[in-house]
């Protein structure tokens, strides 16, 4: 029987399960909240830990992560883009010491030499940077060297957890990654992953509602932001969430994107549905042709046209 706490298990024979997907289903469901990536890799690592191989089909959407990784160790010389995603060595201080952990997060910017990137499960953007000296990128080597070295020294399964995750986790995660983006059951905002069937949509009033009161906002909102902007009823905590954003998304006529490829903000993609009233006369600068008078009712093309031009918001905002 394979030894799970081998390297050679988890760079060779280890792969994600059918079995692995349905206990993680049930642990969201269980929990009812949104897990990150890292976490949820942990968990799957942990349950070898304790239990031993797992012998079940593999999950769908795999075949690529083995040869193609989808989740890549930090390296300051390698090649980013912009939605990579990667596992980083984070520090923090426990008990007044400087401590290490690894975590899974993704790459949000690239300036320069700088590289930003979003840590789910900290709820930060750390920068790493590109440009470095050949000795301190080989410092960095190997500080992780040593760093999975001080994880080798204890027996905490927590501790083993964490090393095997940055010692193999390119592999481990690139195979989660591939298989909950395949799996329909699970959906992911902001770096977190939840279930389809617990997420709780708003009513169609309550998003009309919504895109009014986005209409007055000058800057693109995260989807946790605009939950405060419907009306009741609002269901709490991540099948709230969850739902909104599935319901903005599958919405095109109604919300855009702004931040396309990356965690959702949103702006109008058009005029608001529903009655809307003239507070000021506009007019067509092309054909000098009136829209509208004050306290007149737009129908949809008028609305449409004002919105075209740049001045539906104007027009229907006091």
């Amino acid at each position: 029987m394979p030894d799970v706490y081998s390297d050679h298990y988890w760079q060779s024979e280890f792969s994600v399960t059918q079995a692995d997907m349905d206990r993680l289903e049930t642990y969201i469901a269980e929990t009812s909240q949104a897990h990150e990536l890292e976490a949820l890799a942990k968990r799957i690592i942990r349950g070898r830990l304790r239990h031993g191989p797992e012998f079940s089909p593999t999950a769908q959407g795999i075949q690529s992560a083995l040869t193609d990784q989808s989740v890549r160790r930090w390296d300051p010389m390698g090649e980013w883009q912009v939605g990579d995603h990667v596992i980083v060595a984070v520090g923090f201080f426990r008990d007044f010491e400087r401590r290490h952990a690894p975590y899974i997060g993704e790459v949000t910017a690239i300036e320069g030499s700088r590289v930003k990137i979003r840590v789910a499960a900290l709820g930060e953007t750390r920068t790493y940077s590109t440009s470095e000296s050949p000795q301190k990128l080989m410092g960095w080597h190997r500080f992780v060297e040593q760093l999975v070295a001080s994880y080798r020294d204890s027996d905490d399964p927590e501790t083993t957890s964490q090393r095997i995750l940055l010692e193999h986790g390119s592999r481990i995660a690139s195979q989660l990654l591939d298989s909950l983006r395949a799996d329909e059951r699970f959906v992911r905002l902001s770096g977190r992953w939840f279930l389809h069937r617990l997420a709780v949509s708003p009513s169609e009033e309550q998003l009309i509602a919504l895109a009014w009161a986005i209409l007055g906002l000058e800057e693109p909102q995260y989807t946790e932001d605009l939950l405060p902007l419907m009306p009741p009823p609002i269901t709490e905590g991540d099948p709230g969430l969850f739902g909104l954003y599935l319901s903005i998304d599958s919405r095109p006529d109604l919300f855009a994107n702004a931040n396309p490829g990356q965690r959702p903000r949103w702006v109008l993609a058009g005029p608001p549905p529903g009655p809307a009233v003239a507070k000021y006369a506009a007019y067509d600068p092309d054909s000098h042709h009136v829209f509208c008078e004050p306290g007149e009712r737009l129908d949809e093309d008028v609305a449409r046209r004002l919105w075209e031009l740049g001045l539906f918001r104007v027009v229907c905002q006091s």
